[in-house]
């Protein structure tokens, strides 16, 4: 099937070193719902417009895509778009993960009505459920006295069926090729489960964080029987804002191998895929990025759209018969502009949806800061530009400090290497000045480097931060100035062509996986 012309901007990658890279074609979504088929320079070879997919897609031998449909659907679609096979999950919402089965039958994550945690399904190619694991009856060691989340107690985010390896080949039989290999993001656990009986044979938890997409490497990659997966760190928010991909040796419960850089932070999402030539392709899905590094950290193809990207896959030219007989387009090197470095918007964005709170200020809804003074651990991109708004609300200064002659507001940035705190803004709000203000500053002599970002504001009382106030900071904005887009979505946003049914199955999919109130 052709592809439209909105499909993705060949300019969007900004880096290909093709004696480097292990070259393929990329799998991913387009606008996290178009699956689409990409050359190394970023153009689009093949496409499914047609098909309604989120989350997760996998190209099969024979050409046809499988994914997680909009809805409450395991889809198939064949490779010129024609849907060809179809599962609906009635009761339950399917997340996360798909696999297809060399038996043919597919395993899917599902979040069944009522249940606290996450149960995975085989389903047959004639649509019975013939097999399903549910993490309560299973995890009852690993599960939390008191959970976080007593709706999402797990959060299974990947399954994998283990691949031959040498771990089982040197009489290992926890790693039993077919076992399960699963990563729970809300244990912060990756586990192998034992095919048979459904217990847990191993599990790996120490310095895990809400990580994802725990996969074990297979015969044709290096290191076979190693255990990749990308550990969020999103507890980091506080400190370096870092994520890494590890990988493990399950034998001794070592890391073998860690990726983590300045500039790296995708506090959820994001999956990483061990290639045959030793590199990693990583998709840092709040990032806005795929990325492929070499075992050395040299990041070597980069495709950054001005979208938060979703789990892409890199498959080989011969993949599936149709690949080879695709009209080649000859390729070309990508240099990265001197001094480039794509940092991820989670590492400079100030403050999460916890620390803000919504008040109506003269009539006007404003998200504003809850702490009179905040300040954060930023790493800022090379063209950072400051966007500060802040004021008071009149009517509530005449009533609670009527004496009260003056509002003070700073902000200060402090490198982290040094002691001393360098003063951006200091400005003097009175009763009869504009109620509300906004300022842009530059932040360019500080880009690339780990910076403390502070804003306070002093209203004269003792105790400004305990009870009801009328001076207000909004939420600091960090803008790259010179990325795609104006810095990291607040929300992840839906596809805008969802039918009534699909749009209220995602609200409720997105509720029982925490995502929403």
């Amino acid at each position: 099937m052709a592809a439209p012309a909105d499909l993705p901007d060949p300019s969007w990658v900004r880096i290909y070193d093709p004696e480097k890279v292990w070259n393929g074609y990329t799998l991913t979504l387009h606008q996290r719902r178009v699956p689409v088929l990409l050359d190394m320079n970023g153009r689009s070879v093949h496409a499914w417009p047609e098909a309604r997919i989120k989350s997760r897609v996998r190209l099969l031998p024979d050409g046809s895509i499988l994914g997680i449909g909009l809805g409450r659907q395991v889809v198939e679609y064949s490779w010129s778009g024609a849907k060809t096979w179809e599962f609906e999950t009635p009761g339950a919402f399917p997340h996360h993960d798909i696999q297809r089965l060399a038996n043919g039958n597919t395993w899917v994550i599902v979040k069944e009505a009522g249940e606290p945690g996450d149960t995975l399904w085989e389903i047959s190619r004639e649509g019975q459920v013939v097999w399903t694991w549910r993490a309560t009856e299973h995890l009852r060691g690993l599960l939390p006295a008191s959970p976080g989340d007593p709706q999402d107690v797990t959060h299974l985010n990947s399954v994998q069926e283990l691949p031959e390896n040498p771990n089982f080949a040197a009489g290992d039989e926890r790693f039993r090729p077919g076992n399960l290999l699963l990563s729970a993001r809300n244990l912060d656990t990756v586990f192998v489960v034992d095919r048979t009986n459904g217990k847990v044979v191993w599990s790996f938890a120490e310095g895990l964080d809400h990580q994802h997409e725990a996969l074990m490497n297979g015969p044709a990659e290096p290191f076979p029987g190693r255990i990749q997966v990308l550990n969020n760190r999103r507890r980091s928010f506080a400190n370096d804002r870092q994520s890494e991909v590890l990988e493990l040796d399950p034998r001794n419960g070592g890391v073998a191998w860690r990726f983590r850089t300045p500039g790296f932070f995708t506090a959820t999402g994001g999956t990483q895929q061990a290639l045959p030539n030793g590199n990693v392709l990583i998709t840092s899905t709040r990032g806005r990025r795929v990325f492929e590094v070499t075992r050395e950290g040299e990041v070597v193809w980069q495709w950054a759209p001005s979208y938060q990207t979703v789990r892409a896959l890199r498959v080989a030219p011969d993949a599936c018969p149709q690949l080879p007989g695709l009209r080649a387009r000859r390729t070309r090197a990508v240099a990265p502009t001197p001094g480039y470095l794509h940092v991820d918007p989670e590492a400079y964005r100030f403050a999460r949806r916890n620390a803000r709170r919504t008040v109506e200020i003269e009539g006007t809804p404003r998200t504003v800061l809850k702490r009179p003074r905040d300040c954060r651990r930023l790493f800022l991109p090379a063209e950072a530009e400051l966007r500060l708004a802040f004021g008071v609300d009149r009517q509530r200064w005449r009533r609670l400090a009527p004496e009260q002659g003056q509002v003070v507001f700073r902000a200060e940035v402090r490198e982290a290497s040094e002691g001393s705190a360098v003063e951006l803004l200091r400005e003097v709000v009175t009763l009869e000045g504009p109620s509300w203000q906004r300022r842009s500053l530059t932040l360019a002599s500080y880009g690339l480097r780990p910076v403390e970002l502070c804003v306070s504001l002093d209203d004269g009382r003792d105790s400004p931060a305990r009870g009801e106030r009328f001076a207000f900071w909004e939420q600091p904005v960090i803008v790259d100035t010179s990325a795609n887009g104006e810095g990291e979505p607040e929300e992840e946003g839906a596809a805008s062509d969802l039918t009534p049914e699909e749009r209220e199955v995602q609200r409720q999919h997105l509720k029982s996986l925490g995502y929403v109130d």
